[in-house]
């Protein structure tokens, strides 16, 4: 028995040394929602429009499920740590080291996460706040799957000097646990061209005639070659102005906009771009409106036959080369009186029977065509019937 004892007892001893050791500490699990990584910065105009992917994860891979708000940090003037190549646009802050194969396992993760820190901690220095997109209102910077929030520019440029700017967004649960800082994007701003001059709005028959005068200057009042223009349109009682009319900007300071209806309201703005950057557009000009009412007559009937035959006049025309005709009215004059109409409404047909044609008179008849806004045309070629 003692001899079986002092078997175990190296045995014993192993166990306990083993059992008194302490383990690596396990790391408390992340509660925080995945940093957004498609973050991403273009100018239009005088906004910075920022895009990124609704963010619908956890860091554990879990949904999202009680998303508050989203943090939109900006720094003006960003410093190289930012804008060189590890902190440019669509990059994570810092950007991992590269690997390395000869130290302890983990030491790579462990180090790319301090750099991840240094760099997370460089950025909340230098940024500030500028707008919190609370979870509830989220649907108006929504377009399809992604969030789209616009910065105005115009504080900004308006500066002598326009400073490069980054941006990045952070996610914060209801319980106040916030993401990573998302990818930084960086922007250098151009300074868009002041506003044109709008001129004249004129009405014509199927379309509304635009003129304006380029500007000359940018909104730091120097001098700068436009790239084009894009004209703008809302009807009344629309309050805002969406897209442009044209899909390209046009070069000329001049515009015909042939998509109008009789009876709208239409007001018109123009917006100057930069040279070579379509989508950098000046503020727009004043705007002005047009009533656009149909006072425009419709063609006449080319061609007009009067057919005798006994007691009646048989009329047959060409119809009227206008879309918007409603009709047609028939006059007839006797020897050398004036016309007078013998349809009380306009007929629609494109021929006419005279049944009471005065007798030993001679009959002379004209055609005019009748739009639905009452506009007459100018009379038809005359047809005449000898009397019988």
């Amino acid at each position: 028995m003692k001899r079986a004892l002092r078997a175990l007892l190296p045995a014993l001893a192993i166990l306990v040394s083993f059992c008194g050791r302490k383990a690596d500490p396990t790391p408390p699990l992340p509660r925080g929602p995945r940093a957004v990584s498609d973050l991403s910065v273009e100018q239009e105009g005088d906004e910075a429009v920022l895009t990124f992917t609704y963010p619908d994860r956890l860091l554990t891979g879990a949904p999202l499920t009680d998303l508050a708000e989203i943090d939109v940090y900006r720094v003006t003037g960003a410093s190289p740590m930012l804008t060189g190549p590890s902190g440019a646009s669509g990059s994570k802050p810092g950007g991992p080291p590269a690997p390395r194969t000869d130290e302890a396992p983990g030491a790579a993760a462990r180090r790319a996460a301090q750099s991840t820190r240094l760099a997370e901690e460089a950025f909340y220095r230098e940024a500030r706040p500028v707008a919190t997109l609370p979870a509830g209102a989220l649907g108006q910077y929504s377009r399809g799957a992604s969030v789209v929030y616009r910065d105005p520019l115009m504080p900004l440029l308006q500066k002598d000097s326009v400073p490069t700017l980054a941006w990045s967004v952070v996610s914060v649960r209801r319980d106040g646990e916030k993401s990573p800082l998302s990818n930084i994007v960086t922007l250098s701003p151009e300074v868009p061209p002041a506003a044109p001059v709008l001129g004249s709005v004129v009405a014509e028959e199927g379309k509304v005639c635009l003129d304006w005068t380029a500007p000359s200057d940018d909104l730091l009042g120097r001098p700068i070659a436009v790239g084009g223009y894009f004209v703008y349109r809302r009807m009344l009682p629309q309050e805002e102005y969406e897209r442009p009319l044209n899909a390209a900007a046009v070069s000329d300071t001049s515009f015909v906009d042939t998509a109008v209806s009789h009876g709208a309201a239409y007001f018109y703005t123009v917006r100057a771009t930069a040279l070579g950057k379509p989508r950098i557009e000046g503020p727009p000009s004043d705007e002005a409106g047009i009533l656009y009412r149909d006072v425009y007559p419709p063609a006449a009937p080319a061609r007009l036959d009067a057919l005798t035959e006994a007691k009646l006049v048989r009329l047959v025309w060409d119809p009227s080369a206008s879309a918007d005709v409603a009709g047609y009215l028939v006059y007839r004059a006797v020897d050398e009186g004036p016309p007078a109409p013998l349809t009380e409404k306009p007929v629609t047909d494109t021929f006419f029977t005279d049944e009471n044609v005065p007798e030993g008179k001679r009959s002379r008849y004209t055609v005019r065509a009748v739009d639905g806004h009452g506009n007459l045309s100018p009379p038809s070629p005359e047809a005449v019937a000898e009397p019988y």
